[in-house]
């Protein structure tokens, strides 16, 4: 039986410590039996968490003074990516991006979408959004040029409390690794098994036969079709479906913008459902095209529980969608403290 553990070091200039570098230690753990991996980074215990107070309006209102990400406070409070990077923060409209200040992976940024510190599922028009999208899709490729070797690249989005946002401001994390998380893996591995049956992509016939069905076909754009899912990993699950990008590196000016359309349309469809919280996440193949024969790329969301006092979840994307759990204990200290009870104990 093997136990195996990867670390990878994240870099960046804290605020924390004078925007001098710092370097944080994520560990990547392999279950070894089931193959599932987890991430450990002890610094997460120090987030700050906007938590949800008596009343959930008043906290998502209140939660503006001293909020990392507004305006007044974005430039001192926040990280700034390493010299490499050519910038400090990128920017593009309102969108503004940085590090992550606790990562749980090589390279994990932030993307503030707005100014504005809260706002409502209706409230993120096509624009805003595109800025934001081009935004990452900026900084996966400036990642690409300092590690080639970060070709899984991921794109997230926790919104408000109840969907694992630690911060109120609305903000998309970007993720890039050398190795697929656990899902993704899975996700393409049954697309390789489906190409050498059937001689066809398998997110091609699926599109096809949705569309042919109706019964779960939402939309289509002239590059990405939008379906609610047959097997849904929870509730009111959406994807969106590239037909031609197997990964962001492929993605085109035309796509970007028809995303950020079908994206502002299905929140508001959401809205309408009386959905207030969300997670997204995506499922990238490896940039370099090797994949186009048997992967798509996908975007997918689910609903969240509504909004309610003294809650923030710790489900969030990486929990939801990737299966790999992002923990902030160390379970060899964590037995070591409780040997100590069981020691301790009758009998």
């Amino acid at each position: 039986m093997f136990f195996r553990k990867e670390v990878r070091i994240a870099r960046f200039l804290s605020p924390l410590e004078g925007f001098t570098p710092v370097a944080q230690r994520v560990e990547f753990r392999r279950d070894p039996l089931t193959g599932r991996w987890s991430r450990i980074n002890l610094e997460r215990a120090k987030r700050v968490r906007q938590a949800m107070g008596e009343s959930p309006l008043e906290l998502l209102k209140a939660s503006a003074s001293g909020c990392f990400f507004c305006p007044e406070n974005l430039e001192r409070s926040t990280p700034k990516l390493p010299p490499e990077f050519g910038e400090e923060r990128m920017r593009r409209g309102e969108a503004v991006l940085f590090p992550n200040l606790f990562p749980f992976a090589e390279f994990h940024a932030v993307v503030v979408l707005s100014r504005e510190h809260l706002l409502t599922v209706r409230e993120f028009p096509p624009r805003m959004l595109e800025d934001a999208l081009r935004l990452s899709l900026e900084y996966f490729g400036r990642v690409r040029e300092v590690e080639p070797g970060s070709e899984y690249l991921m794109l997230n989005w926790n919104h408000l409390p109840s969907a694992a946002a630690s911060i109120v401001h609305p903000h998309f994390q970007l993720l890039a690794d050398r190795t697929p998380t656990f899902w993704l893996g899975r996700v393409m591995e049954g697309g390789r098994r489906y190409r050498r049956r059937t001689g066809r992509n398998f997110w091609l016939d699926l599109l096809r036969e949705e569309r042919r069905r109706g019964e779960r076909w939402i939309g289509e754009g002239e590059g990405i079709c939008w379906l609610a899912a047959f097997a849904p990993q929870g509730q009111n699950e959406v994807w969106a479906v590239f037909r031609e990008s197997s990964c962001f590196g492929e993605v085109g000016e035309e796509e970007v913008r028809e995303l950020a359309e079908g994206l502002s349309l299905l929140l508001k469809g959401y809205a309408d459902l009386g959905v207030e919280t969300f997670n997204l996440t995506s499922f990238s193949g490896p940039e370099g095209g090797g994949s186009r024969g048997y992967h798509r790329l996908t975007l997918r969301l689910i609903s969240r529980p509504p909004l309610r006092p003294l809650y923030t979840s710790d489900s969030g994307f990486m929990e939801r969608f990737q299966y790999e759990p992002v923990v902030e204990t160390v379970p060899e200290e964590l037995a070591a403290r409780l040997r100590k009870v069981f020691e301790g104990g009758e009998g």
